[in-house]
């Protein structure tokens, strides 16, 4: 029956949503829109970790286990446990064969070792691994001068000269220098390693003079400059003390040590309130090291002047930083 009456009756049996109802009812349209949505950015989330996420990490896991193997040797060598440090760094070249800085650990271990045969062979690998590096041959020169190799100190020197000029693989001053020293410690092409080490500080520039007049602390990069300047004038000291001129020789020997010890005193006083670690232990004992081998030279020179008393006093204090002054100290 279409009558009024039964309208109205319908219409006030059907309940009407109120303010509430009708919001839930949109919130529930609107959450059943967005799952797939939802469902479609987590598949894309899991791809990226699988795809992306999981192989970086993968890649990274090896990497950082071989620091950790690094960090254990150094552990030991600061313990003053030299062959357990080298156990550690064998092990971890078999697991990773491929990490350049475990041979770059173990070369310098080895030197210190004098296990010089393993080194050398280190270097080779190093030089593999690294081969747009001047580091593994500089390591393969020191290795093959302990081993009286001086001859083939030299080549690798000017095959890391030859490099550095082809394919900018480093600073040419320092190619240089280092060409110029191993020539003068295996006592070859003299001359020839004059002409180096002149062109290395040319390169470089003369700023020894102006550094010595500098108060301390050194900036940075005055404290690079300061070691990277004494290390070119100790190497035409020596050249020219090998080449018989020997009071050109003392002057810019005795200004190598001076610029050296003046920085090594700033190097030496913040050590002093430093944490003890590897790096600062590794700072402390190349700093003796190097201090040690101008003091040698000087010795040299000195001896040859007739300045007996100096040449004694140098050799002493070369004996005092833990080393002999022989024609084994580089």
């Amino acid at each position: 029956m279409n009558s009024a009456s039964s309208l109205k009756s319908d219409q006030s049996n059907t309940s009407e949503p109120n303010g509430e109802g009708v919001f839930q009812a949109e919130l529930s349209n609107s959450v059943q829109r967005r799952t797939p949505r939802l469902r479609a950015r987590g598949l894309l989330l899991l791809l990226f970790v699988v795809g992306v996420a999981v192989p970086t990490f993968l890649y990274w896991l090896p990497s950082e286990r071989a620091r950790w193997q690094i960090a254990a040797a150094r552990a030991k060598w600061l313990d003053g446990d030299l062959a357990g440090a080298i156990q550690v760094l064998d092990a971890a070249s078999q697991e990773f064969p491929d990490t350049s800085a475990i041979y770059e650990q173990r070369i310098e271990f080895n030197l210190e070792a004098e296990e010089f045969d393993k080194a050398l062979a280190d270097a080779e690998r190093l030089l593999k691994l690294l081969p747009k590096s001047q580091t593994p041959y500089w390591l393969k020169m020191q290795t093959l001068q302990h081993l009286g190799r001086h001859s083939e100190a030299i080549e690798v020197c000017q095959e890391m000269l030859r490099r550095t000029d082809d394919e900018w693989i480093g600073s040419r001053s320092q190619a240089l220098n280092g060409l110029a020293y191993a020539q003068a410690v295996g006592g070859e092409d003299l001359d020839a390693a004059l002409e180096s080490i002149t062109e290395a500080l040319r390169l470089q520039g003369d700023h020894a003079d102006r550094l010595l007049q500098t108060t301390l602390p050194f900036s940075p990069p005055e404290l690079s400059l300061a070691g990277s300047q004494a290390a070119l004038i100790d190497t035409n000291g020596y050249v020219l003390y090998r080449l018989g001129e020997d009071r050109q020789a003392r002057a810019e020997l005795e200004k190598s040590v001076a610029l050296f010890e003046k920085l090594s005193a700033q190097e030496q006083a913040e050590i002093l309130t430093a944490v003890r670690s590897y790096s600062v232990e590794l700072t402390s004992k190349s700093n003796a090291q190097t201090l040690a081998v101008l003091l040698y030279h000087r010795s040299l020179v000195y001896d040859r002047l007739g300045m007996r008393d100096e040449a004694n006093v140098d050799r002493q204090r070369v004996r005092n930083l833990g080393y002999e002054p022989n024609d084994q100290l580089f």
